[in-house]
């Protein structure tokens, strides 16, 4: 079945990269990438996988860093309600009620697993499962709305972020993380051509990662949305390195941090080498 594009409806696109026999593939029209695997729109094996136990000291250690430089910059000082959207274990939300009582921080998470460690293992009482389309949230009502690393599983997104929209306060902020794909493309390609392609390896995360973005693309979703003034920010890294425990690895991340900062400053914020985007948007 021919896919269409999220963006522009174009039918006609190009593989740019082909993972394990899952081609992923770039609009010929306006260059949003998908990939062209089939996944449910509310898919909830990311946390259920019953024989997985949860890395704490990733979800929880290595975040605390990344998630206290988003607090400094957007909560800090304030007051108000914020949303987490796919809150997983609920860390997040957690290090906001722990260090700024002066807001509300609410959760919402598909998979009721994640929910039972976040209520029973976090003691948060504001962590909810299901979809939060069906939260009736009241409209106008919230500050801030943030979503880590979960823009790029929703094979149909604008429901989900036109829904969001109502019920932001007018002005208030969308924040989303996601990889940046022109980085994980050139980080891919080169894996591939340093070490052959390998089965089961997650180059570009192909059945989970269903829509790949860039600063462009993203900009051009959230303004289809209901949202405008696109700011991108370099926010610090994840502590650790994902399957790996070298301090070399985790030193080279932190380096390559400050370089992709200090160049995205000095391009006054076009060229973003980061691995990740990081950016809020207003609701119009």
């Amino acid at each position: 079945m021919t896919q269409e594009c999220i963006l522009c409806g174009c039918q006609d696109s190009q593989p740019v990269f082909v993972e394990n026999g899952i081609a992923i593939v770039k609009c010929s029209y306006c260059d949003h990438v998908y990939s062209s695997y089939q996944q449910d729109e509310h898919y909830e094996g990311y946390w259920d996988d019953p024989e997985e136990e949860f890395d704490l000291k990733w979800w929880d250690e290595a975040h605390r860093d990344i998630y206290d430089d988003f607090i400094s910059r957007f909560i800090a000082g304030k007051k108000g309600q914020i949303l987490d959207v796919g809150c997983g274990l609920g860390f997040f939300v957690k290090r906001i009620s722990e260090t700024n009582p002066n807001w509300k921080a609410i959760g919402y998470e598909i998979s009721e697993k994640a929910v039972q460690f976040a209520k029973e293992k976090n003691n948060l009482k504001n962590v909810h499962s299901g979809v939060v389309q069906a939260s009736k949230i009241d409209p106008n009502s919230l500050d801030i709305i943030t979503l880590w690393d979960v823009i790029e599983h929703i094979p149909k997104p604008h429901s989900l972020l036109q829904y969001l929209n109502s019920i932001l306060k007018p002005g208030g902020i969308l924040f989303m993380q996601t990889p940046n794909f022109p980085f994980q493309l050139w980080k891919a390609r080169l894996k591939v051509l340093i070490k052959g392609m390998k089965p089961g390896v997650h180059y570009l995360e192909a059945k989970d990662h269903v829509n790949n973005y860039k600063m462009k693309t993203l900009a051009e979703l959230g303004s289809q949305c209901g949202y405008y003034q696109p700011k991108y920010y370099i926010l610090k890294p994840i502590m650790s390195v994902a399957g790996s425990k070298s301090k070399l690895g985790l030193y080279a991340k932190v380096l390559y941090y400050y370089l992709s900062k200090w160049v995205f400053q000095l391009s006054f914020g076009h060229w973003n080498i980061s691995n990740t985007l990081f950016v809020t948007m207003v609701k119009k």
